[in-house]
């Protein structure tokens, strides 16, 4: 009886040994072929602007704001790339605000507050691609100066005294400027609305004279426009600007920049990704 026993045991034991090994090597071999997401692969969706090539800076007040309490001042801003360009600002009167009742960083215009930030590094760009999630919380006759640079440098928007208004960038190379400007019509973009802008600019092409400019309101296109027509980089040293009548007045949750013209399909799946998770009404 002991023998049988052991002998059954044995046998056991084998088959479980087989049916790991088994299910070890078949796992393996399918990993390839297998179109089932992983866990691992899930995790890194949730940041899908590091998976596109190009990135100069991603910024999250969800992901990188955690430092700060409720009304506190923003002193870093850190960059989720691996570029480390963070946005600072020593000077505590020019120190946006976090806001954790919106999940945002709040950049204030008055007399005492004219918030800004100045990335670690500037860029100069002869195409990009940039998406911001934010709202305005002044529109009617500000300009709103978003990213800004050397020589009044801009990628931004006016809002005329009825909210009607023109999609901007503006590049300055000191002895030449260049602008493109796109109209929106009143209530188009509007206050106290959060939404994802979209630009995107073409490479300067010598044979067509001009370096194509595009804007989208959240997926909709605000048009395209070809007076961008000298070949000036986008210089970009500042998030706002230290003025109390111009620059980024509202609420920024997410902000991306590419240094290349994203293709359709990336630029549409990275506009999915924001308004999903900014919960963007569309």
């Amino acid at each position: 009886p002991e023998s049988n026993y052991l002998n059954e045991l044995n046998h056991r034991i084998a088959k479980k040994i087989f049916n790991e090994n088994n299910s070890i090597f078949l796992e393996d071999k399918r990993g390839p072929y297998d179109t089932h997401t992983r866990a691992e692969i899930v995790e890194e969706s949730k940041l899908l602007p590091l998976t596109i090539a190009g990135l100069k800076g991603y910024y999250s007040a969800e992901n990188s704001i955690s430092d700060f309490g409720n009304g506190n001042g923003v002193s870093e801003w850190k960059d989720l790339s691996d570029n480390n360009n963070h946005l600072v600002q020593t000077e505590t009167r020019e120190q946006p605000e976090y806001n954790a009742n919106s999940g945002s960083v709040l950049f204030k215009k008055a007399s005492d507050d004219r918030d800004n930030m100045d990335f670690t590094t500037s860029l100069n760009l002869a195409e990009f691609t940039t998406f911001f999630v934010l709202d305005f919380t002044i529109a009617d006759s500000f300009q709103h100066r978003i990213l800004t640079g050397e020589n009044s440098g801009q990628i931004g928007l006016n809002f005329n005294a009825n909210n009607s208004g023109q999609v901007k960038v503006i590049a300055n190379d000191g002895s030449d400027s260049i602008s493109s400007n796109l109209v929106f019509s009143a209530g188009e973009i509007a206050e106290n609305e959060k939404i994802m802008l979209t630009c995107r600019k073409q490479p300067f092409d010598s044979d067509e004279g001009f370096g194509q400019v595009e804007w989208y309101l959240n997926k909709t296109s605000l048009g395209t426009n070809n007076s961008y027509d000298e070949n000036i980089l986008q210089n970009i040293n500042k998030l706002g600007l230290f003025n109390a009548g111009v620059g980024f007045k509202g609420h920024m949750y997410e902000m991306a920049i590419y240094d290349r013209a994203l293709t359709d399909s990336e630029k549409e799946r990275s506009q999915d990704y924001f308004i999903d998770r900014t919960s963007i009404s569309v």
